[in-house]
């Protein structure tokens, strides 16, 4: 079960790093610029992060497998496409398609876990899920790196149409049913804006759903500024750019890997409190080294492993924390925390898109500010409360 729920959230980091380090090679293949070959990332986020709002709510009514089946037919569909583009234009539709179908499987995973886990269980769960996940931005970026040189970047494509059909098999063959008192009102307007209303009129709620959108926003910030800077500026080859993501994404399993072991014994405000607290440093580290004019691949790469390793210790636990008071609306819970964690990134870069900032500093910007951001909001709305028993 834990491999099957592994892949199942691996359907966005797999979609995502296997092609970044062909974004260059894509760029100058489709004659367009980095900004409008940008937009073919920050359109899937923002894709992602709003169809994760519809597919808890249809997960909570007809059930989890038949969500995760309709979401990966699509994506089946929609890969293909991205592999037969001709265009940047076309591009950009098809990777939309593609992350609405993309977006059930990840959602309901996370609602199958709170279906089958206690609150302190499903955070070790989530700790266990995460190791495995982060097993995908290690291998994706080194695989992609190795395709785009030797069989071109429409591979990877075809690659992740593989990845859907498998998927899509051992859902059918492997996972249970775990809903076991579908909602016939979960996806009817009236109810569904209620449940919202509900979760975030929690205080708690809103905090860590926040701190996630500090996270994702630092962590996107790297997966769309990344290879343009390490490899058009300071010249790796997508192979060894595949590998340094590769390797920094090491931080974010070894965090992970650390919170699972330890979370039963200090608890998951404690792990978000010191996973915050590390992303908010390597933030700031690599904020302070590249406006200094220190510019080079170790002062990128070594405060993003800082980074990722404290997303590794907070993320599981903030999705414990976040959706396990809700478990009658456990998929409605998971889809906004969803919503939360794509469009961060997605908006920001879509906005910031349209200005003409230099990707280096707008990387080290960007992660600086959002690692500050979910600590010091993670530290007011959630565990200052929590400390004075509010």
């Amino acid at each position: 079960m834990t491999l099957l729920l592994g892949l199942l959230v691996s359907f966005a980091p797999m979609t995502i790093d296997l092609y970044v380090p062909a974004l260059p090679l894509m760029t100058r293949d489709l004659m367009t610029d980095a900004e409008s070959m940008q937009l073919t990332l920050s359109v899937y986020m923002v894709g992602f992060a709003i169809s994760q709002t519809f597919f808890g709510p249809i997960s909570d009514r007809f059930g989890r497998r038949p969500t995760i089946l309709a979401g990966t037919s699509l994506y089946l569909v929609a890969s293909v496409a991205c592999a037969l583009a001709t265009s940047i234009e076309q591009l950009i539709a098809f990777r939309l398609f593609q992350s609405v179908g993309a977006a059930a499987a990840p959602v309901v995973a996370r609602a199958v876990v709170r279906d089958l886990f206690t609150r302190e269980e499903a955070a070790r769960m989530y700790s266990v899920v995460t190791t495995v996940v982060a097993i995908a931005p290690v291998i994706a970026p080194v695989l992609g790196g190795f395709i785009v040189e030797w069989l071109g970047w429409r591979a990877n494509f075809w690659l992740l149409t593989g990845f859907g059909v498998n998927g899509m098999l051992l859902v059918l063959l492997l996972l249970p049913e775990t809903n076991k008192a579908l909602d016939p009102t979960a996806t009817r307007v009236g109810r569904m804006l209620a449940n919202f209303t509900t979760m975030l009129s929690s205080r708690a709620y809103r905090g860590y759903v926040l701190t996630v959108m500090g996270n994702f926003s630092g962590l996107f910030a790297y997966l769309l500024g990344a290879s343009f800077v390490l490899v058009d500026r300071l010249g790796m080859s997508p192979t060894a750019f595949g590998l340094s993501f590769g390797g920094a994404s090491v931080g974010f399993m070894s965090g992970a890997f650390l919170g699972s072991r330890v979370v039963r014994r200090v608890g998951i405000e404690q792990m978000c409190m010191m996973g915050t607290f590390c992303a908010a440093a390597g933030g700031m580290l690599v904020f302070a080294l590249i406006w200094s004019d220190v510019v080079t691949i170790w002062s990128i790469i070594i405060p993003t492993v800082i980074y990722f390793i404290g997303m590794g210790l907070s993320q599981p636990n903030i999705q414990a924390g976040a959706i396990s008071p809700f478990p009658h609306m456990a998929g409605a819970a998971a889809s906004l925390l969803g919503l939360a964690q794509y469009s961060s990134g997605g908006v920001l870069f879509a906005l910031l898109g349209l200005f003409a900032f230099d990707p280096t500093l707008l990387l080290a910007t960007v992660m600086g500010i959002s690692g500050v951001f979910a600590f010091t909001v993670f530290t007011v709305m959630i565990w200052l409360p929590l400390k004075r028993g509010t």
